[in-house]
């Protein structure tokens, strides 16, 4: 069985390339094109009579057989969802993403051929897609260890990432006794006898069976088929060696991968410092470089483990080219050669030791964890375990998110519905999570939603988030879609969910999507933000190439969603702040707080606009002692990755009503784009 490329021309079927194989399973991706046509998948296959596409087991299309090129597809608009067809826009290899089976039956019904594909989203490589892939799986496991309880050495925690790393020195240790060992067996490895056919000369024959006498009548050219008995290093132990290593490749490879991803980050952050710093001439300089040097420590120590992650890397790899692990893996068990032979039970128990060195998770949790890595639903699966990674530095204990995870998953088989209060330990917040729950006042289902509990006026702060697999600048028609996934995931929400509630003020709605041309953290678009309420709908953009909008949007969610400017928005802990007041003005009052977190040395400003103040624009309410006043809002701005937008020549954002900056009353020509915000053109003369 071969999958290729197909293309429908009018009444006929194109055949293109084949698909990019692994030997194990094809890979390919949603909305591909090929000479600007849509192609989706098609079935080589000689001598079926029927071919299905299934996923988890369940028959999700049937193909249709195109006589004249000899490819099965996917003819009609139908797809099988609960055992019942239907009609919808789902079409396997164009717009259907996960993992499928292709499986053909024989004229008597029978299975005879199958292979595995891999369908990406459009807006994601394939080789990006597996990187997540490998996070999740990474993720899960990280957050399987109960953080509170175990001492980590300082080699596996960075000051400015406070998740811990893969204790990798013990896996060094480890990893090097079995090279060790694993030499030392291929100076004189185990075998064992096989009988296998061979195609030998008359007298090399051993034993003269009735059929080695037939064809050597028959054919008289003084040659003859017969068994032999033959050693080989194909034994099962070897098979089982071959699948420790290929599971002391996946560690290595994917935490490289995951160390590589961090270190890319922090010298984008710190890119960003130095540039600030450079132009920064008050005292909050000393505070930049303070920052500067304790990225440039946890860099260099990343770079460390990188380096010793690479070296192993092209240890294992080359490993697997030895000629005895030419064998197919298989899962290991305690043989009589691994309990007696001195490197052959070496090898085995130092296995056991590397498995211990990763928390136990049940089977049937295992089994979840391999079904979503195959799983349509994997980038959002993929959306909540970063979410959970953000949480943890607000003080979330990801082990208590994988319990009730686990728990639920053995109660109904899934997680959708998940629910949860994280009660913060010295925050002045809690923080709630939902994932595909459904609110039941109207049905409605967002993908995420997160709340922020305000425990002085006992009230939530909410935010929705949904993520959608769509490369919106890129799409015919892209900004009439963009606006009507805003609308329906944003606005419609803003407008209805939770209207009952008192204690519920839900403050924004976005999309988390895969488009990496496409990020607006401020849509005004009057088809969806009619009252133009500044950062209540955005969208951005969220891959594991492109990681840091996920911070940018929780630190938007504390600080101008919920009112908690005083948060960390990297530890979460209440600070109070250096307050500049400046002279008031009638019944008005303007100050700037400037606020500088000891403990992971943040630095971020809560401003004020000028123009908008003067002009009595989005002023807000406050009673001091009696006394009714107006102030502005605030206008944040970060040294690195502001959801403002940043002024391009010195340390200081544009203000999101007018486009002034904080301290001057400059106009700018400025142009709303749906996909990239708000753009600035020049100043106006």
């Amino acid at each position: 069985m071969k999958l290729f490329h197909v293309i429908k021309e009018k009444n006929r079927l194109v055949v293109h390339e084949e698909l990019q194989f692994n030997g194990k399973e094809y890979f390919t991706c949603e909305y591909n094109k090929i000479k600007k046509r849509m192609a989706q998948i098609g079935v080589s296959i000689d001598n079926a009579s029927r071919v299905i596409v299934k996923q988890f087991e369940n028959e999700v299309a049937q193909l249709t057989l195109d006589h004249e090129s000899g490819i099965w597809y996917h003819n009609q608009k139908q797809w099988i969802e609960d055992s019942f067809k239907q009609t919808t826009d789902s079409i396997f290899g164009i717009n259907a993403g996960g993992n499928f089976e292709v499986v053909a039956y024989d004229q008597f019904s029978d299975e005879f051929a199958k292979a595995s594909v891999n369908i990406t989203p459009g807006t994601m490589s394939i080789e990006e897609y597996q990187q997540m892939q490998q996070e999740v799986r990474r993720l899960f496991e990280l957050f399987s260890y109960d953080l509170t309880k175990i001492d980590y050495q300082e080699e596996n925690i960075l000051k400015r990432i406070q998740l811990p790393f893969y204790p990798q020195q013990q896996f060094k240790n480890l990893f090097d006794q079995f090279l060790d060992c694993f030499y030392e067996i291929t100076k004189m490895p185990e075998q064992e006898l096989i009988q296998r056919e061979k195609k030998v000369s008359l007298y090399q024959v051993k034993k003269w069976t009735p059929s080695v006498i037939i064809e050597n009548e028959i054919k008289q050219n003084g040659k003859v088929t017969t068994t032999i008995n033959e050693k080989t290093t194909e034994i099962k132990e070897h098979r089982m060696i071959r699948f420790m290593v290929e599971e002391f490749q996946q560690r290595i490879h994917m935490e490289l991968a995951a160390e590589q991803k961090y270190l890319m980050s922090l010298q984008d952050e710190l890119d960003q410092l130095e540039d600030v710093e450079k132009r920064e001439m008050s005292p909050l300089a000393i505070n930049f470089r303070n920052l500067i040097e304790i990225i440039k420590a946890d860099s260099a120590k990343l770079a460390k483990r990188i380096d010793n992650w690479g070296k192993m890397s092209r240890e294992i790899d080359g490993l697997l080219e030895h000629p005895i692990l030419q064998c197919e893996p298989q899962l290991i068990e305690e043989t009589h050669l691994f309990r007696m032979h001195p490197f052959y039970s070496e090898v085995f128990l130092l296995f056991i030791e590397y498995e211990n060195l990763s928390p136990v998770l049940t089977e049937s949790f295992r089994l979840f964890i391999q079904s979503i890595l195959k799983s349509p639903t994997l980038y959002e699966i993929w959306v909540l375990l970063k979410i959970i990674e953000q949480f943890s530095q607000w003080g979330v204990n990801p082990y208590e998110f994988i319990q009730d995870v686990q728990e639920k998953y053995l109660e109904q088989k899934s997680i959708s519905g998940y629910k949860k209060q994280f009660k913060l330990e010295n925050r002045p917040f809690d923080i709630g999570l939902y994932y595909d729950y459904t609110f039941g006042e109207n049905g409605y289902r967002p993908d995420f939603v997160i709340g922020i509990f305000d425990s002085s006026n006992r009230k939530w702060y909410m935010h929705t988030l949904d993520a959608k697999y769509k490369c919106y600048s890129k799409m015919k028609k892209g900004e009439p879609k963009i606006l009507n996934d805003l609308e329906h995931s944003g606005t419609r929400y803003l407008n209805e969910l939770f209207i009952n509630d008192k204690r519920v003020l839900l403050k924004s709605g976005t999309l988390v999507h895969t488009d990496v041309s496409s990020l607006n953290w401020n849509v005004k678009h009057q088809s969806v933000n009619s009252n133009r309420v500044q950062h209540q709908i955005a969208h951005f953009y969220f891959t594991p190439n492109n990681n840091t909008n996920l911070e940018i949007f929780l630190k938007r969610m504390l600080h101008e969603c919920s009112n908690f400017e005083f948060c960390c928005p990297k530890c979460g802990k209440k600070l109070d702040g250096t307050k500049e007041e400046k002279e008031p003005f009638g019944n008005k009052l303007r100050w700037k707080t400037t606020y500088i977190c000891e403990e992971c040395n943040e630095v971020w400003v809560a401003n004020f606009c000028s123009s908008c103040s003067f002009n009595d624009r989005g002023l807000r309410n406050i009673i001091i002692q009696g006394r009714s006043y107006r102030y502005p809002r605030p206008l944040f701005k970060y040294p690195t990755n502001n959801f403002n937008l940043q002024v391009e020549d010195n340390w200081d954002v544009h203000c999101p009503t007018c486009n002034k900056t904080a301290n001057h009353r400059i106009n700018f020509i400025t142009q709303d784009n749906i996909f990239k915000g708000t753009i600035i053109l020049g100043k106006i003369p």
